[in-house]
């Protein structure tokens, strides 16, 4: 999710040098304290802004859409559909943030009646989102300053904190990663329609009875990743990230204002992410500030490649409203800036139009030494049912095969590249709690032996055709 479970917790188990914030402000004053020293290039960065927001996200509704435009994204009724919002993301290879304004008719006073997206999330305040949270749920909060949880939480003690007026609050502190699935309010939440119809784990245990059996039998449960509730005094701050596995994400506000720092998953900015992860100044480092300049001879050889025009920068700032619905493709960095107290519903799910980013993703994580605990749940587990989900489904499931062909290659590849870790044996002696996670990952009793059925894999691409495919518009690894 955006800024959810997998968002400022992200960090790489690297020991790094802690930063005393407070002790860079001479004149030691509450509100200074309690304000996080990236808030002021934030601010500067939103400021400096000036290519029109249509031109960088898909814009649906809102001040900012253009009549002429506005008009290939509605049916013949007017109305933005959940069907208009499929034949977005397909369009578009979900490569391209997508912000709906006032998608949510549960809330009132931004909805627009023209957007019918399947969704709901009803709009409470902190005191009914505690009552049906439960008062005694343990709640992981963030301390903005040092971006790491504080203990002794729980849902009655972060209500009162957050009904508190902002002097009176004794730190800035946020709450991003907890998720609602088993209570009473994750009851009353449907996720987007299209998320839904997207979900690959969701499929592995919703299209086939027999498999989801076959699943839960052999102890393997879905992630719950799916709704997380979000609560943010103004002042908070999420430095950037990248969500776990690069999950593609659903976003949407019922109160408050957020803005995000998006910047492209292209390679160049990819590896600066990874040597920031790395630095033991990460605290203490702007991230915008080491990607270098594009030039315009960057940006005509990208354009010409097929490169979105969201690509072609160094990022760009999107301000989320109450009603607004975000979906944010796979891999993006991202940086959050909460304006005003806010909550927000949102979530992440794995899909098949972003599966070589995911993988991607994966790798960067085990590059960058980022926790088990802060990524994505037995994400390698999931990658080889996903193989064994796809390789027994219908072709209908599945997108074009040009581009089916593309991810199901580079997912074989994957595999095989976990397999031929684990089987050398100098490795084995070496490295050995590496090797036992990769085997331990291994859901043999649903897939069998590996090698009979990675070879099956390798029969079954191959039964796909030997058609050749037409480059993407982007292939994020390849870009400059």
């Amino acid at each position: 999710m955006t800024e959810t479970a997998s968002s400022a917790i992200r960090k790489s188990g690297r020991t790094r040098r802690r930063i005393d914030y407070a002790a860079l402000n001479e004149s030691h004053k509450i509100q200074e304290l309690n304000k996080h020293p990236h808030i002021e290039q934030f601010e500067k960065f939103s400021k400096e802004q000036q290519t029109p927001l249509k031109e960088l996200v898909c814009l649906v509704g809102g001040v900012e859409e253009e009549e002429g435009e506005a008009r290939s994204h509605y049916d013949e009724n007017g109305e933005f559909t959940d069907a208009q919002l499929q034949k977005l993301v397909n369009d578009t290879k979900l490569l391209k943030p997508i912000l709906i304004r006032g998608a949510n008719p549960r809330v009132p006073a931004t909805y627009n009646a023209r957007m019918k997206v399947t969704f709901e999330i009803p709009q409470y305040g902190i005191e009914e989102v505690t009552a049906k949270v439960g008062p005694e749920r343990k709640v992981p909060v963030m301390d903005v300053m040092t971006q790491n949880n504080s203990p002794r939480w729980d849902m009655k003690r972060w209500c009162e904190y957050f009904l508190l007026d902002g002097p009176a609050r004794d730190k800035i502190r946020n709450v991003i990663s907890l998720e609602i699935s088993d209570t009473e309010l994750g009851g009353e939440i449907t996720v987007p329609k299209v998320v839904t119809d997207m979900d690959l784990v969701l499929k592995l245990f919703e299209n086939d009875p027999a498999l989801a059996d076959l699943l839960e039998s052999n102890g393997v449960f879905p992630p719950k990743v799916r709704k997380y509730i979000l609560m943010s005094v103004a002042g908070s701050y999420t430095d950037f990230h990248i969500d776990f596995a690069g999950t593609s994400v659903y976003y949407s506000p019922l109160s408050g204002h957020k803005q995000f720092i998006l910047i492209p998953p292209v390679h160049r900015n990819l590896e600066a992410y990874k040597k920031w992860c790395l630095s033991d100044e990460q605290n203490n480092v702007w991230f915008p500030s080491l990607l270098k300049p594009l030039t315009g001879r960057d940006k005509d050889r990208m354009h010409a490649s097929g490169v979105p025009d969201a690509y072609l920068n160094n990022g760009f700032v999107v301000d989320i409203l109450p009603g607004d619905l975000l979906l944010l493709p796979s891999m993006w960095i991202h940086a959050v800036y909460t304006k005003q107290d806010s909550i927000i519903i949102g979530g992440n799910f794995l899909n098949l139009l972003s599966l070589e980013s995911h993988l991607q993703t994966y790798k960067i994580e085990v590059a960058t030494r980022v926790n088990d605990q802060f990524k994505f749940p037995n994400f390698v587990k999931f990658v080889w049912l996903i193989a064994y989900y796809l390789m027994s489904s219908s072709s209908s499931d599945l997108p074009p095969d040009a581009f089916q062909r593309r991810c199901f290659q580079n997912l074989v590849q994957f595999l095989k590249e976990q397999w031929a870790y684990v089987s050398s044996p100098k490795r084995e002696q070496r490295e050995k709690t590496a090797v036992a996670k990769i085997k331990n990952a291994i859901p043999n009793k649903i897939i069998g032996d590996v090698a009979p059925f990675l070879r099956r894999l390798d029969v079954w691409l191959a039964s796909l055709g030997e058609t050749e495919e037409p480059a993407p518009a982007v292939k994020r690894r390849r870009l400059q």
